[in-house]
């Protein structure tokens, strides 16, 4: 009976798990809450990032993905979130082109975790002449996060991908346009060349319903599993009894 319970508990696992009810985190630390607020601004776009969460940063790498072919990047200002790390950027110099998307890294050279929290970056984006009309996404993507252990060494959350590689003789420090965990995403809507609104991505809504449906089967498969265990217990209990 109870290996059949336990086969039983393992099934009911698998299906939840697959319903993406059980959600199984790498690591803890450092789970870095952004506050991505993208709003109107006449006909321009204003992209503000903010550090609502921070347990110790030694190291921190954003990207900024946009519609490349509609929004061009004009201006970037950096805030007093993280102000005591270096940040590096790949933001044009002098209005010289740059590479998509934005890139951005805070380091800290003397290696202590700075727990200091608020506004990181505003970048700032006009509509491209000749875009279509439509909507046009901006996604905000973590891509690595570092801190020092107990150990006074410097890890990783491995929730945000592998520890990047740089080369420190290239032009170009910030090489990497992949990985990561995209962590905010708004559309820009616009009409002839204007911006006429602004609204969160449908994603996070079809999280929850795709969350709402793994519970629902989560629900009903334990239902069943404990419907079928209580059926197999009372065919047993009265099996014994008649053959007494």
């Amino acid at each position: 009976m109870k290996r059949l319970f336990g086969l039983l508990l393992i099934f009911v696992i698998c299906v939840t798990a697959l319903s993406g009810t059980l959600v199984f985190a790498s690591a803890e630390a450092n789970d870095v809450e952004l506050d991505f607020d993208v709003t109107r601004d006449g006909e321009e776009v204003v992209a503000i990032v903010t550090l609502m969460e921070n347990d110790g940063i030694v190291d921190l790498y954003l990207r900024v993905e946009y519609d490349k072919d509609a929004l061009v990047l004009m201006d970037t200002a950096f805030g007093s979130g993280l102000s005591a790390l270096k940040h590096m950027d790949n933001f044009g110099e002098d209005g010289a082109e740059y590479e998509y998307p934005y890139r951005l890294e805070y380091l800290d050279y003397v290696q202590k975790n700075v727990d200091g929290t608020g506004r990181l970056v505003t970048l700032r984006f006009r509509v491209k002449d000749g875009a279509k009309d439509g909507e046009h996404s901006v996604k905000l993507v973590i891509r690595q996060v570092g801190y020092i252990n107990a150990s006074s060494e410097i890890v990783y959350n491995e929730k945000y991908g592998e520890e990047l590689v740089f080369d420190l003789d290239s032009d170009d420090v910030l090489d990497s346009t992949t990985g990561g965990v995209a962590v905010a995403e708004k559309i820009v809507v616009t009409s002839k060349g204007s911006v006429v609104e602004i609204r969160e991505a449908e994603q996070g809504s079809s999280a929850k319903k795709g969350l709402m449906i793994g519970l629902i089967v989560g629900g009903v498969v334990l239902f069943v599993a404990a419907g079928v265990v209580s059926f197999l217990f009372y065919r047993k209990k009265h099996t014994q009894t008649d053959n007494k």
